[in-house]
């Protein structure tokens, strides 16, 4: 069974990298991709508005495939696009707030309530994700993720919500319990988060002090020693 996971993601790295080359050799740039999704992702609202949910459900896919596009494009190129990584923080806000705007004026009654807490925890999930990606980079933090990290990770990450966006615009009715039942799980992942991260940078930030202070007076550059009182 791995070896078989394993050949498919091959397979979709190698299909992807001929992609992004075909279109670099187009001239399209990871912003241009990057502007595309978002026009997709906008889209979701209005046809879920129209109550044409497969529609949604399918603009959802294209927006998820122009995204990883805009990513390997910009590895094909050599370099990163900084108006695309200007854009990519934006992205998959547009698009959950499209798709569970949608869902509000869909039915506003039953799936405007699990919509905004879906929002709400979803937007502070990533927050916290990102500050802490700043955090470990300035610090040059390398922390050991196991596979039960992974295996969340996946779940509330891109590929989670891909399918819970296309599962609730196809099926917009039973996104009552599913809303809120994602919403609680990434609460509770949130919150195991903000204990584990907050541990692992208390542990890095003593580690640094213990080797600042391992080092002998001799190792301080001259410049900064203090002249001793005759």
């Amino acid at each position: 069974m791995s070896h078989l996971i394993f050949r498919l993601r091959r397979f979709c790295h190698t299909v992807m990298a001929w992609t992004a080359h075909q279109l670099v050799t187009l001239r399209i740039s990871p912003a241009g991709l990057a502007l595309s999704a978002i026009a997709f992702g906008m889209a979701t609202m209005p046809l879920l508005y129209a109550h044409q949910p497969f529609l949604a459900a399918l603009f959802v896919v294209i927006y998820r495939l122009l995204s990883m596009l805009s990513g390997w494009v910009s590895s094909a190129l050599g370099h990163f696009d900084v108006r695309q990584r200007y854009l990519r923080p934006f992205m998959e806000i547009i698009l959950i707030m499209s798709v569970m705007g949608g869902l509000s004026l869909y039915q506003p009654e039953r799936l405007m309530l699990p919509a905004l807490a879906l929002v709400i925890v979803t937007l502070v999930f990533d927050l916290e994700r990102r500050l802490v990606a700043l955090l470990r980079e300035a610090q040059k933090m390398t922390v050991n993720v196991g596979r039960i990290e992974r295996l969340i990770d996946v779940v509330t990450g891109s590929a989670g919500r891909t399918l819970l966006l296309i599962a609730a615009c196809y099926w917009p009715t039973p996104f009552l319990w599913s809303g809120f039942g994602f919403a609680g799980f990434c609460l509770v992942v949130l919150i195991w988060r903000l204990i584990f991260n907050y541990r692992a940078l208390g542990r890095h930030s003593n580690a640094a002090e213990f080797a600042c202070d391992d080092v002998p007076g001799d190792a301080v550059s001259p410049g900064t020693k203090q002249q001793k009182p005759a």
